[in-house]
């Protein structure tokens, strides 16, 4: 695990890096810096990788596993784009022969699968998850803004990480936007495709997913589909250029996980190592 900025230093500088930890590390006892009870996770992702799934749902169970040991401790999860196939056609594909799944054997993926607890079916068709990105957009915001996680620089407030104004349901209540829905929606969005023959790159599929999950009225998600002033489009580009370019993250797989703006985790981590790594963020370790 290491520190963001660890990871946007040149390479010349890397050798350097296991020095500041240690400085870094000392000074945190001698100041004695205070536990941290607040969990701020990014969770970068493509709905068709089903790492991702297995990554989200090891997560979870590693939150149940840290709050049985510190009560008080919270936590928040946004997700964040990652396009596996960026130049990927609508309905354009079969599951059981697409990207990752091909891969491997469909013996690894039940084995794989029943450690997390899905049941992986490679049934029906796929394609473009960028339209299921703009959902998952839209549940967390009702503007589309491109920091990640409503957030600009490091941690600083931006007008999308305040209180929201609510969106009208369909049965004629309200529903905010926020972190909650937009866990929903993805929840969902990866048992239609993992686990049964839902395309999530058909725009009826997701339109129905979407209403069924966050309670937002129909209309309003298909608006964000067609998409006819190309905003939200723009914000999911926008955040995957912030997570994948050289610049940015410069993440080159997923699931990869940011932790508090600080530390990042990569790859498929089991419940058990994700809650040790939730004590040693409480301790205010350094960089690994």
């Amino acid at each position: 695990m290491a520190s963001i900025r660890d990871l946007l230093l040149p390479v010349d500088d890397m050798m350097s890096i296991d020095t500041a930890v240690k400085e870094e590390e000392e000074v945190t006892k001698t100041n004695g810096v205070s536990e941290t009870t607040k969990f701020a996770v990014e969770f970068i992702l493509d709905v068709i990788c089903p790492y991702c799934y297995v990554g989200f749902k090891n997560l979870k169970a590693a939150m149940e596993t840290y709050r049985a040991r510190h009560p008080d401790a919270t936590f928040e999860i946004v997700c964040l784009p990652f396009l596996l196939h960026p130049l990927a056609a609508r309905s354009a594909y079969d599951k059981s022969d697409y990207l990752i799944s091909r891969t491997r054997s469909p013996e690894y993926w039940a084995s794989l699968g029943e450690a997390a607890g899905i049941n992986f079916a490679w049934t029906g068709r796929t394609g473009s998850t960028r339209d299921a990105h703009k959902l998952l957009r839209f549940a967390l915001e009702r503007s589309p803004t491109p920091p990640r996680g409503g957030r600009s620089g490091w941690g600083a407030p931006t007008p999308s990480s305040s209180p929201r104004p609510p969106s009208t349901a369909i049965n004629g209540s309200t529903s905010a936007h926020g972190p909650a829905p937009q866990l929903r929606l993805l929840e969902a969005l990866f048992r239609a495709h993992h686990e049964s023959d839902g395309d999530i790159s058909d725009a009826s599929t997701l339109a129905a997913i979407a209403a069924a999950t966050t309670g937002f009225a129909t209309a309003h998600v298909r608006r964000v589909l067609v998409d006819a002033g190309g905003e939200w489009g723009r914000a999911v580009e926008a955040l995957v250029a912030q997570v994948s370019s050289p610049r940015g993250l410069a993440v080159r797989a997923v699931p990869t996980m940011v932790v508090n703006d600080r530390y990042v985790i990569g790859g498929v981590q089991s419940a058990e190592f994700l809650a040790e790594e939730f004590e040693r963020i409480r301790r205010g370790g350094g960089a690994r």
